[in-house]
């Protein structure tokens, strides 16, 4: 039986949704008092945290962010439960560290769907640890043999996750994003050659059984949606979205990286998605989340 933490000081939408969870077969516990959150996910060791926003004491955000932190805790799945419904409270959330978010008044069949789906996530990451093993083995060595690849391919995979999750990119979808964001440049161990860093990539990793998803991210990374890139010239609509939040994404870095200027990085990218280069979607996702990266800093150096 599978666990799910309700963190709520609403007494009456704590009785229905746990009414709800106990007949779908869920085994649940209640906490409405958010200095005790910590305690009750480390006793009740809990598959899924649906966790509302507006606490006492310290908010949903807060909690959210916290938990994600912990080895302990953050593999843990967050359903943020919310009354607040705008886009740029939504980015927040998932930019805290949520998986999920559900808008109040609680839709059952959206809540049913989202605490299956969080399930599963939760197995799904419990299994991965040779994939995360073979995937650090990768980076560590990227690290070594050329830094400042190493450190646009961990900053590009954190932006691909954030905008993935605006994007609804999920489930297994997700984790493909966030290791090709990693590995896309790993044939850079070999050589920085356009065109030779994409081969080497390859050759690097047709020894993994998880190249059979991962080649899509290191050979067709330097693509444009409007079939100008390269290897294969693909236009849009080949294209999957996370194979279009990462190539748009890496072009917003590459841009950055020449410039030294984020603002202007968004500029130029906005310009060249007027041309079809590269996705208007993921730049308005990415802003945001810069924009929210930001307000992050500003609130913990207060």
């Amino acid at each position: 039986m599978d666990n799910v933490l309700i963190v709520d000081d609403n007494k009456l939408a704590i009785e229905i949704i746990d009414d709800l969870l106990t007949t779908w077969g869920y085994r649940t516990k209640v906490c409405s008092n958010s200095l005790e959150v910590f305690n009750c996910v480390l006793d009740f060791k809990p598959d899924v945290i649906l966790l509302d926003v507006m606490l006492p004491g310290m908010n949903g955000f807060a909690i959210c962010n916290k938990l994600k932190t912990f080895q302990e805790t953050q593999k843990i799945p967050i359903i943020i439960l919310t009354a607040l419904n705008d886009m740029e409270n939504r980015i927040h959330a998932f930019n805290m560290g949520a998986d999920a978010f559900l808008s109040k008044p609680i839709k059952y069949e959206e809540l049913k769907n989202r605490v299956e789906w969080a399930v599963r996530y939760k197995k799904s990451l419990e299994v991965m640890e040779p994939e995360d093993a073979v995937v650090k083995t990768l980076l560590n060595i990227l690290q070594a043999m050329n830094y400042q690849t190493y450190l646009h391919s961990v900053r590009l995979s954190h932006y691909c996750e954030s905008v993935g999750r605006i994007l609804y990119v999920i489930d297994e979808d997700m984790n493909q994003l966030v290791v090709g964001g990693f590995l896309h440049d790993i044939g850079k161990i070999v050589t920085d050659d356009p065109q030779g860093h994409i081969d080497a990539g390859l050759k690097i990793i047709s020894g993994l059984n998880m190249h059979t998803w991962l080649d899509r991210y290191v050979r067709s990374h330097h693509e444009k949606l409007n079939g100008e890139g390269y290897p294969d010239r693909l236009i849009s609509i080949e294209m999957p979205l996370n194979l279009r939040i990462l190539v748009t994404v890496n072009r917003f870095m590459e841009l950055a990286e020449e410039c030294g200027d984020d603002n202007e990085a968004f500029s130029t990218l906005k310009e060249e998605c007027k041309k079809g280069y590269w996705s208007t979607e993921v730049l308005d996702a990415l802003k945001q989340v810069i924009r929210d990266a930001d307000f992050k800093k500003r609130i913990v150096s207060m």
